[in-house]
């Protein structure tokens, strides 16, 4: 999808070094489903066998099939008119950014429902899928509000993260 390569590309672009992560922070991931909806969600492709779900329920895979992407809420300030969203990134060849080679990533990121827009406050990135080896953490230091592209993958998040239960 046209969108996830634009992610990776603000990615590279926006993240800087920080301190090393807060593991309380990743810790406090609610287990949430996030799933888009009216959106056809690809199969996972054949090399998907090695991917494991780890509690991130499945959201999508990328249009050109080498990145699939999980997603689930965090958690949020009281108060707060936007929510948390961690969305995790497994890829199947490795990525090389900033001088580090990864094949795993979560981002933490904040969805304004009202506003239709997301602003990106870190990334984990690991240098094995699943999630596994050591951690390096970049803190976005462009924490603007962002309003994706019509039909882009963070579009997507948005419209999954803002969805309303039925009543009933």
């Amino acid at each position: 999808m046209i969108g996830i390569l634009m992610a990776l590309m603000l990615l590279a672009g926006q993240a800087a070094p920080s301190a090393p992560a807060d593991q309380s922070a990743s810790s406090k991931v609610d287990s949430v489903t996030i799933t888009a909806p009216d959106r056809q969600t690809s199969p996972a492709p054949k090399w998907s066998t090695r991917i494991e779900g780890i509690g991130w329920p499945y959201l999508g895979v990328g249009q050109d099939r080498t990145v699939i992407a999980f997603a689930k809420a965090g958690k949020s300030p009281p108060g707060q008119a936007w929510r948390q969203v961690w969305v995790r990134h497994e890829f199947r060849e490795p990525r090389t950014e900033a001088g580090l080679t990864f094949m795993s990533e979560r981002m933490v990121q904040d969805v304004d429902c009202e506003a239709r827009a997301f602003r990106s406050l870190a990334v984990y990135r690991y240098p094995e899928n699943n999630l596994k080896g050591a951690e390096t953490a970049y803190a976005f230091e462009d924490r603007q509000w962002t309003k994706p592209e019509p039909g882009a993958f963070d579009e997507s998040v948005i419209e999954a993260a803002c969805m309303k239960p039925l009543g009933g």
